[in-house]
């Protein structure tokens, strides 16, 4: 894994436990405030991840708060949206916390869009899309990030895109279910992926039979990367293994320096 300008060594994202993915947009994402005390150990990491995953997920947040800026990736990701499975998607992504900044340019399995832009508070916070295919003739064209378009495009709106959303949103589904005594989450140890770049993770599988989400979503595993914490993959299964979500990060660059243009107009061009 890249990392550009980071002080500590990393022991990194849309799109996340099935509350994150499954539920709708404007779902509840769980803050954790920094009280300033050391982070654990990666030894202490892996003790959580299999005796309180809730603290794990908040000292994944607490280091990202610290150390994550932005960073530039390849997303592969396929969904089931409205019932049917879509395509794999092969995304590349550059992502800027802020001001929060999203560019998603498609190298495979393009829909309607080849390319879009996200910036909070400009361009009448509008997505920008350049079309896909016989569509691209109408040139650069604005969009509602929460409108119809959007919701075909994706589970999420680009506005609540990012590696930090996704473990929010986990620990807001997790620490309720907690709560009401149905949390289920087993460790399954370290393992790498291909879709992650063989990139060693830990990996924590939440099973909730009792309580599916609206699209069926009852097992959720998560893969956090061993050395940065960040979590980079994310599958969604509900019943008799049937896929509904999955989502993996790779070639991740850690805090790019980001010219100027790099979330711009002309950015969407080429």
């Amino acid at each position: 894994m890249k990392r550009a300008f980071l002080c500590l060594p990393f022991c990194l994202l849309c799109t996340s436990d099935t509350a994150s993915l499954a539920a709708p947009p404007s779902a509840t994402f769980r803050t954790v405030a920094d009280d300033g005390s050391p982070l654990p150990s990666k030894v202490e990491m892996e003790r959580l991840a299999k005796n309180d995953p809730v603290a794990f997920l908040k000292e994944c947040i607490r280091r990202y708060d610290r150390e994550v800026k932005g960073y530039t990736a390849t997303l592969r990701k396929q969904e089931r949206i409205r019932g049917r499975l879509q395509r794999r998607e092969i995304i590349e992504v550059a992502f800027r916390e802020d001001p929060f900044s999203v560019l998603m340019k498609w190298k495979e399995g393009a829909r309607r869009a080849a390319a879009v832009l996200y910036v909070k508070g400009e361009n009448r916070d509008q997505l920008l899309v350049r079309p896909a295919g016989l569509l691209s003739v109408a040139g650069i064209v604005a969009r509602d990030p929460h409108g119809e378009e959007a919701k075909q495009a994706g589970r999420y709106p680009l506005t609540e895109f990012g590696m930090k959303f996704g473990t929010q949103r986990a620990l807001a589904s997790w620490e309720k279910a907690k709560k009401d005594g149905i949390l289920h989450v087993e460790y399954l140890g370290v393992k790498k992926m291909e879709e992650t770049g063989d990139r060693p993770c830990w990996v924590l599988k939440r099973t909730h039979p009792e309580a599916p989400t609206a699209e069926g979503v009852i097992e959720s595993t998560l893969f956090f990367d061993t050395d940065s914490w960040l979590q980079v993959g994310t599958l969604l299964k509900g019943e008799e293994g049937k896929l509904i979500g999955a989502y993996f990060f790779r070639d991740i660059t850690i805090n790019p320096d980001f010219p100027k243009d790099a979330f711009s107009r002309e950015a969407l061009k080429h």
